[in-house]
């Protein structure tokens, strides 16, 4: 949920005044999500890493959007979750799920897999990128989005990657990949 200035404004007084009409659901949402989940394994990066603001730095973003993940108050989109785990050399499904090894296989030493069909390296998987496509396809329907080629393009390539390994689609880690494409 993205909040305008004056709704957060709102929020923050009526939070701090008692006068708030959210439940203990919309509370305990956001303890999870501050202390558990995504936020907590973006920590997990940070403190390997450095700092909130030493990752700032590399991913060229505001410390303070940082901090707003770290709270989970929003989550980075696509391309700084893209640009994130490529400098911490952290997977992008353990980082999104929880599921995997935290590691990257591919760093940024290591130049990304060709998707062109060479011997000694195994096919692409048409039908397993035919099934993220549609995926994509469902998810962008049920939220209304208008994706734009080089954003599409994105995540076809980091869902593959992401998926390479298992042959499967995870519905929820699309779910969640196209909600920060954004």
């Amino acid at each position: 949920m993205q909040f305008g200035e004056g709704h957060l404004r709102r929020y923050i007084c009526a939070v701090a005044s008692g006068e708030h009409s959210w439940g203990p659901a919309m509370i305990d949402r956001r303890e999870r999500q501050a202390t558990g989940g995504f936020a907590l394994r973006l920590r997990q990066v940070i403190d390997a890493y450095g700092s909130a603001n030493s990752i700032a730095k590399t991913i060229e973003r505001s410390e303070g959007a940082v901090r707003k993940w770290l709270r989970g108050e929003s989550e980075p989109n696509v391309t700084d979750l893209r640009t994130l785990c490529e400098q911490t050399h952290t997977s992008i499904e353990w980082l999104v799920t929880g599921r995997g090894r935290r590691e990257a296989v591919h760093t940024l030493e290591t130049p990304p897999p060709s998707y062109e069909n060479q011997p000694n390296r195994p096919p692409l998987n048409y039908a397993l990128l035919e099934a993220i496509m549609d995926a994509i396809d469902i998810e962008v329907s049920k939220e209304m989005l208008e994706l734009p080629s080089p954003k599409r393009s994105m995540l076809v390539v980091t869902l593959y990657d992401l998926f390479q390994e298992s042959q499967k689609v995870d519905s929820d880690a699309v779910a969640r990949l196209v909600k920060l494409a954004r």
